[in-house]
Parts: structure tokens; sequence; C-alpha cells
């Protein structure tokens, strides 16, 4: 199905803004959209093609209204849905894990809220991880024991507060890194 253009790049920022056709809009609206459009404005006796060429004029200004930071945040957060179900299965279960690890360490609350995050020990580590996991983070890696708990000591508290951004782990948040295009779990 046609598509409006990926990148409007002269609707953002200054300068004039590219037109965009009728046809454009109705090639692009999902099916039904116009007609759906067409009935809301059945009082002004709008038809089909008046509203997808008042959407024409309406959309490029509309986009230029919007920070163009908006729009990347928004263009990045669509391609959640786009998650492959090892990618979903995945995001579930470092949750599931990360929330665990949380309620096991009295210094998480520092991560889940805003301000400072509390610090954590490799003895800390090592008693909420077991030995046995942090040993098989090591062979997955290809480093040694102290290495890879000298990094979780350092990045657990900052990730677990990267994924809770409302004061709990969150999992659209982590769904949202992971469909990010340089992120991929499905290889070692």
């Amino acid at each position: 199905m046609p598509h409006l253009p990926d990148e409007p790049r002269s609707w953002t920022g200054n300068g004039a803004n590219e037109p965009l056709s009728a046809e454009e809009v109705a090639a692009a609206a999902p099916a039904g959209m116009l007609k759906q459009l067409a009935e809301l404005a059945e009082l002004a006796q709008v038809s089909e093609a008046e509203a997808a060429a008042s959407l024409a004029v309406e959309i490029p200004v509309l986009v230029d209204a919007i920070p163009a930071e908006t729009i990347e945040a928004f263009r990045a957060a669509s391609k959640i849905a786009a998650l492959t179900p090892e990618e979903e299965a995945a995001a579930e279960q470092i949750v599931a894990e990360a929330r665990t690890l949380a309620a096991a360490l009295p210094q998480s609350s520092s991560w889940l809220g805003s301000g400072p995050n509390e610090s954590l020990t490799e003895e800390q580590v090592v008693q909420a991880l077991g030995e046995d996991r942090i040993a098989e983070a090591a062979a997955a890696r290809g480093q040694d024991r102290a290495q890879v708990l000298a990094e979780l000591t350092r990045t657990l508290p900052v990730f677990i507060d990267a994924i809770s951004p409302y004061g709990w782990v969150d999992v659209d948040v982590l769904r949202f890194v992971l469909a990010q295009d340089d992120v991929n779990v499905t290889s070692a």
C-alpha cells in the first residue's frame, strides 16, 4: 500500500513545506478512513475527495508545528509493533528477570525512582545472581568471571533505571530498546 513519505523533511524545521496532493492522501489513507471522515463531517456535506484535499493541506502544517524530536520519537516507538516473536519473548524474559533481581537487591528502589542510583557491590551481585549464572555469562561473552562481575556491578543499576521510567520495570520501554535497528537478541 502506498504511504506518505517517511522523511517529510520539508515539513519539519524552517522553509516552505512541500505540497501534498489529495491523491497522495487518498492513496496512503487506511481503508475506510476518508469515508469515516466524510461521514463525521456529513453536516458540513464534505465528500471523501474534499476530506482528502483538506488533509493534504493540514498534514504538512501539522507536521511542521510538531517538534522534529517528537516526530522521531514517534517513528522509533512505532517500531515496537515490528518485534519478532523471539524478540518479544526475550523482552518478557528480561523484564521478569530484572524484576526478580530488583526485588532481591535493597538499593533497587533508588534505581526505580528519580534521583541518584545507589551502587552495588560485587558480593551483592553474586548473592542475587548466583555463581552459576555469572559463570554462564562469562562463558557466553568469552570473558573471565572478574570482568563479567565488574560489568554487572556497574551496569545493573543503570539498566534497571533505564527500563523503569515510571517507577517500575516496564516491558514497553524494553520493547522499544529491542526494536532499535542495531539490537539483535536472537543471536549470541
